[in-house]
């Protein structure tokens, strides 16, 4: 396996072991007085209608006006680059060390991070929002082989992913706090042709579509959603910047259920699931592009219920081996292992759904999108 290839399906799947977090919300009145929003479409937005690449944007730093696409992923938290995508500014601040796992491919990347300031542009290169978060920039990478082997790459290059995920700290991955999340760390947003500081009124949050990421949340952008009340993660909020732990789901296999954690991961378009112990998924068959039979075989149906089976806001459904449902992952993994039930959807649920984060508040939610069949899923959408 060769490194730098595989980087292109990164994302990041901690390992956590928690409590459940997310109950069925009754909100009131959603982002009263809050008008202000920036788009940003996706660089590869006309060419990914089937989901099958990550989604990109255009980002570049420290002021320089070149840009580069990078993988925009919500299952990770934090930027990280290698030397030839971004280079520390003259007045940056070496703040160490530091290493990011990433557990749907055993890839660890290891490098330093640098204090960095970031530009958000459209695919035209027009500059949309800044922020200021630290970028950890590789010098380093090393894959764990399926024999327990490690084969590294001393000198990688091409890699660019921007994580905006929450939830995503772990006890080996200490630096994926608020603070590393640009799209929750903007300064300026362009607001009626003009870039300028956020409005005291802005809803730190986004809207993340097939074709692009709405930045700060308005009652418009989240017209129709389904939200769940997400429980605070103290330990890693700060007075100006919450974080929440993972949203939850009930999880149906072929009629066995289990309640845990989910995320929708933007980095990957297969699924990973932790199951409930008496989920019968068949014989496991080899997983695509892999000598490792750890995937659920075709025909077994997944029912997914959010946040739970009882009182769902979302639901939507597939069966492994189908061909025309097109929420459905392009494989379901059990390779990565959770103490709890889990299961990362993978980004093809926007294909049926956009997802909302409000930082904020805390309240992760979903607003079915029209482009599937209802024959696969629904939100209801939570009443003012």
């Amino acid at each position: 396996m060769k490194p730098m290839k595989v980087f292109l399906v990164f994302s990041l799947t901690v390992v956590l072991a928690l409590p459940f977090a997310c109950i069925a919300s009754s909100a009131k009145s959603r982002y009263p007085g809050s008008k202000y929003s920036v788009f940003v479409q996706f660089v590869n937005a006309n060419t990914n209608a089937d989901l099958e690449e990550p989604p990109k944007i255009n980002v570049g730093f420290n002021k320089h006006p070149a840009y580069h696409p990078f993988i925009m992923d919500t299952g990770s938290c934090g930027i990280v680059a290698t030397p030839d995508v971004f280079k520390p500014g003259a007045n940056a601040i070496n703040l160490g060390p530091g290493s990011t796992y990433y557990d749907s491919d055993s890839t660890t990347a290891m490098g330093t991070y640098w204090t960095a300031t970031q530009q958000i542009y459209d695919p035209a290169g027009n500059l949309l929002a800044t922020a200021n978060v630290p970028v950890l920039q590789i010098t380093q990478t090393c894959v764990t082989n399926p024999d327990g082997s490690t084969t590294c790459n001393m000198n990688p290059t091409k890699f660019a992913l921007m994580g905006i995920g929450f939830g995503r700290e772990g006890s080996s991955l200490p630096l994926k706090t608020p603070a590393y999340n640009a799209f929750l760390n903007l300064t300026q947003v362009k607001i009626n042709g003009k870039l300028r500081g956020l409005p005291k009124e802005w809803v730190n949050g986004y809207v993340i579509s097939s074709t692009g990421a709405n930045l700060g949340l308005t009652d418009v952008n989240t017209a129709n959603a389904g939200f769940v009340k997400l429980q605070l993660w103290l330990q890693y909020s700060k007075s100006n910047l919450s974080e929440w732990m993972p949203t939850t789901m009930t999880v149906n296999i072929n009629g066995a259920s289990g309640y845990g954690e989910s995320i929708m991961d933007t980095g990957i378009k297969f699924a990973l699931l932790t199951p409930p112990n008496d989920a019968n998924l068949g014989t496991p068959v080899l997983c695509p592009g892999t000598t490792e039979a750890e995937c659920v075989p075709d025909g077994v149906v997944f029912n997914v219920y959010f946040p739970n089976e009882i009182n769902p806001v979302a639901f939507y459904t597939f069966t492994t081996g189908q061909q025309d449902n097109p929420m459905q992952p392009d494989s379901v993994s059990t390779a990565v292992v959770h103490p709890n039930i889990f299961f990362n959807t993978s980004r093809k649920l926007l294909a049926g759904m956009n997802f909302v984060y409000d930082n904020k508040n805390g309240y992760c939610g979903y607003i079915w999108n029209g482009n599937t069949s209802n024959w696969y899923g629904y939100v209801i959408p939570t009443e003012e």
